[in-house]
């Protein structure tokens, strides 16, 4: 059996890396934040290492989820520096498709492998195995990587070359994302129009525009509740990274430009570390003269 290795212990991360130890793997784990691997899920079922270093040394294939490429890039250079030869790296990370390109082809080159395998779904989907695995790289790899993948995932579609996963995600939330900035724009405008945002909602619901995002981001909109579910800073660094891939082409991206500057706006007022639904509490802000 392969020696599976698993840096970053985050919300989908640690439900992702219980999901493979749930099957029977042998998993080596590691996090900068003490508390997630003090989480009973890995005592006496993971080896715990003392640094990613550690990890690489032990393992044949190493999973990362990691908030950008700002954080896994050095963690790719450093394996780079111990030798990469026969390895695997698989970055579930939501990072920057050109820089996985880069680090893809300097890997490659010296002997190892490193897969972009970018995630949708939530948390809690993993540990039934319903999470979506967007894989990008080597198509070989895809075949190999396929039993370990289903301990968290039942779709797991090969998009293409190396970053083809990473893009594939970045289009997925830069989709979601602007059907939440809609609502964070519509419904403070109903609201203030003397409308009841709770019956507006209803009917939307029950048109063609009503779907899935609508449902898990309405309610906590509306109400204010903000649920914590994916960060708005993570948000905007997705967002960030869809208008460099639309600069790469020299081509403009309207509606990203706004959505970026409320996203902006919400982290100056010191929401960047709450859920992205309270991007809207900028809209009520500004209502209200704030």
């Amino acid at each position: 059996m392969e020696k599976i290795g698993f840096i970053g212990l985050g919300n989908m991360g640690g439900a992702i890396c219980k999901a493979l130890i749930a099957g029977g793997l042998d998993v080596t784990v590691f996090d900068l934040n003490p508390k997630a691997l003090a989480d009973e899920a890995y005592q006496n079922k993971a080896a715990i290492a003392d640094s990613t270093g550690a990890v690489w040394k032990a393992c044949d294939i190493v999973f990362l989820s990691l908030p950008s490429s700002k954080q896994v890039v050095p963690i790719i250079e450093e394996f780079i520096a111990a030798g990469v030869q026969g390895k695997t790296i698989v970055d579930t990370s939501t990072s920057y498709p050109q820089t996985t390109r880069a680090l893809y082809a300097r890997i490659k080159a010296a002997g190892g492998q490193l897969v972009d395998l970018a995630i949708s779904g939530a948390p809690a989907d993993a540990q039934n195995g319903k999470l979506m695995a967007l894989f990008g790289g080597d198509a070989a790899m895809h075949e190999k990587l396929a039993p370990i993948v289903r301990c968290f995932a039942d779709r797991y579609p090969n998009l293409g070359e190396s970053g083809a996963g990473h893009v594939t995600k970045i289009l997925f939330n830069f989709v979601a994302m602007s059907y939440v900035n809609i609502y964070a724009m519509a419904f403070p405008l109903a609201q203030k129009l003397g409308l009841d945002m709770d019956q507006v909602y209803e009917l939307l619901l029950s048109t063609g525009m009503g779907c899935g995002t609508m449902q898990f981001y309405v309610p906590k909109m509306i109400h204010q509740t903000y649920e914590m579910a994916f960060a708005l800073e993570l948000a905007h660094k997705d967002l960030s990274y869809c208008r460099s891939l639309f600069e790469e082409f020299q081509v403009p991206a309207f509606l990203l430009d706004g959505e970026l500057a409320m996203l902006r706006t919400a982290i100056r007022d010191g929401k960047g570390k709450m859920d992205y639904s309270a991007c809207i509490g900028t809209m009520f802000e500004f209502f209200e003269g704030k």
